[in-house]
């Protein structure tokens, strides 16, 4: 028994330690090994995920690029289609349905480098309810990748009349409105271009110092720049010259260092803006059933002064109806357009709100009455056939202006006693007559005042701005407003001729805000080669014409001080006239919760 417990006690030594160590280190090598293994799976699993959330993005930018490159092929393509079944389509219209794009109704695949398709997808959905009002399409776009999907959402604008400061057609002036005995091409850098048919070309019109402009500028003809200060992008599809300019200076190009004008393509103006009254049919179900229903139809000389309270004054002599009928002959006069009462008295005082995001519409005074279907309820003569044209615009004989004012009688500014307004005079010194500048039956529209609502006003023929036009302070970028004039938008500058001198009814400097059109005519100044220095025209927005306008001459007119309202290049002003074939551009995305999970069902 002793020397059983004393081999016990000789093995009480550290022969088996060894063996723990090894055991104990084994197992921490075997923890950290399955920990790293763990760590790499996991790294792995997170690696791939990282990529399909960024790749699931990509897609989504992709599938954004499809549908942009779908309506810059076909300009009419977000009108037609899409698919209501969709969430973010609910409640649009497109009578083309899906067309054959699968991306509106399932996961079409990104093609790969080879143009096979790849392993990312997207699809996406169009809201185009506030095309009309604003210019915009809204595109939801969601990508694919594995398991993850991203979804965006876009603002889509066609690039328009109103994303330029100054745009122009021709860079030389508009014959009926300046008096020459010309006519217009396009022109090179040394104006050697003629038209033919024994007739010179227009008379260029050039940047000269003392000219600033805020705001990108695009032609389609070449532009005769002899200096002045351009802070952004000048774009023209001929070039620049200074080729003939006196005085020359050296113009100053700011949008980056270096900068020098850029050659781009053309647009086309429209040759009409007719299809606002279209608008007009208070049974056409497809005007009527959307938001906002019908504007407003004016006939003959109106005048529309804002009140920048909510509130607008409307006058317009001759109009009968101011909602049209495509099944009757007879037209209607909803309570937002005004009575016809008051708008052939004092004025109606109109809600802007009612009015807001659409378009006012004042047409010429139809010739005819017509017959049967096609009789036009603003044809005057059919109800006052004492009307005194082309004299009066009023059945009384004794009424002899516009039946608006025009032309005007008051005070000039430092002698006592009215005098009448003279008639105005083109830059080659002949009177215009008053039938052409006032006519009684043209559809003129006079503009002034402060602006508190999104809305387009457009004229068949004149449009004049009679003072000031300005929006409220603190208005909010998507208050836009539309002015189109088919014939000239005109800055009203009355003058009293004696002799070799002229005499201006109106204080100096003016203000004009908001995009501003004339897809047949002119931007430009009444009698702006008379009165001297009338002081400065500012302009904060944009001015499209298919003629460019002057707006002084010499020592006479006003210069120029013009400046882009940023808000036109997110916001459009109410079905404001675009170009016949024109670009789209996303103006603005940002990232928004998945709309559909991987299988494709909505979220």
């Amino acid at each position: 028994m002793r020397r059983m417990l004393d081999a016990i006690r000789s093995r009480d030594d550290d022969r088996g330690v060894a063996l723990t160590a090894v055991l104990g280190i084994g197992v921490i090598v075997m923890i950290l090994a399955a920990t790293m293994v763990g760590l790499s799976t996991s790294g792995a699993t997170k690696s791939a995920s990282d990529r399909d959330y960024a790749n699931a993005m990509a897609a989504a930018y992709a599938g954004l690029a499809d549908y942009q490159s779908r309506v810059n092929a076909d300009n009419t393509y977000a009108t037609k289609y899409g698919d209501t079944a969709q969430p973010f389509s609910s409640g649009n219209t497109f009578p083309n349905r899906t067309g054959d794009n699968a991306a509106f109704t399932t996961w079409v695949a990104v093609p790969d480098s080879t143009g096979a398709s790849g392993s990312t997808f997207y699809r996406y959905a169009v809201d185009n309810s506030i095309y009309g009002q604003q210019g915009i399409v809204r595109v939801q776009v969601t990508g694919k990748a594995g398991n993850t999907t991203r979804t965006l959402v876009a603002n889509v604008k066609p690039d328009g009349f109103s994303n330029y400061l100054y745009w122009t057609d021709y860079e030389s002036g508009d014959p009926d409105i300046t008096g020459e005995d010309c006519s217009n091409v396009y022109q090179n850098a040394t104006f050697s271009n003629s038209p033919g048919g024994g007739k010179s070309a227009c008379s260029r019109i050039q940047f000269q110092d003392g000219d600033t402009l805020n705001g990108p500028i695009r032609s389609n003809d070449v532009m005769l720049i002899c200096g002045g200060t351009f802070k952004n992008t000048v774009q023209s599809a001929v070039g620049t010259t200074d080729y003939g300019c006196s005085p020359k200076r050296t113009p100053s190009y700011q949008y980056y260092s270096g900068y020098q004008p850029e050659t781009v393509g053309s647009y086309t103006p429209p040759s009409t803006i007719s299809a606002g009254r279209d608008r007009m049919y208070s049974d056409d179900a497809a005007i009527t059933s959307t938001t906002p229903g019908t504007g407003c139809l004016y006939t003959g000389p109106t005048q529309i002064t804002f009140l920048g309270n909510g509130k607008m004054t409307v006058r317009s002599p001759l109009t009968l109806a101011t909602n049209l009928q495509k099944s009757s002959p007879y037209g209607s006069t909803p309570p937002k357009c005004g009575a016809i009462a008051d708008l052939q008295g004092a004025g109606a005082t109109l809600s802007t709100s009612l009015l807001a995001n659409n378009l006012v519409y004042v047409q010429d005074e139809p010739a005819s009455a017509g017959s049967g279907s096609t009789t036009n309820p603003n044809y005057y003569w059919s109800k006052y056939t004492t009307r005194n044209a082309p004299s009066a615009c009023m059945k009384s004989p004794s009424v002899t202006d516009n039946g608006l004012g025009f032309p005007y009688t008051g005070q000039i500014s430092g002698y006592s006693g009215t005098y009448s307004e003279s008639n105005p005079r083109n830059a080659q010194g002949t009177p215009v007559p008053f039938s052409t500048a006032y006519g009684c039956s043209n559809g003129d529209l006079f503009v002034s005042g402060k602006v508190d609502a999104s809305i387009t006003l457009s004229a068949e023929n004149y449009v004049y701005i009679t003072g000031d036009l300005q929006y409220v302070t603190g208005r909010a970028a998507s208050t836009v407003l539309g002015i189109v004039g088919q014939e000239a938008v005109m800055v009203w500058n009355p003058m009293y001729f004696s002799g070799a001198s002229a005499y201006a009814f109106l204080a100096d400097n003016r203000t004009v805000a908001g995009a501003l059109l004339s897809n047949q005519g002119t931007f430009t100044v009444q009698n702006y080669a008379y009165g001297g220095d009338r002081g400065t025209l500012t302009v904060n927005g944009s001015i499209a014409q298919r003629y460019r306008g002057a707006v002084g001459k010499g020592s006479n007119g006003y210069l120029k001080a013009y400046g882009y309202d940023t808000s036109l290049a997110s916001y459009t002003p109410p079905f404001f006239p675009q170009p016949v074939v024109t670009t789209y551009k996303v103006t603005s995305q940002i990232e928004v919760k998945p709309a559909y999970d991987a299988g494709g069902s909505p979220r």
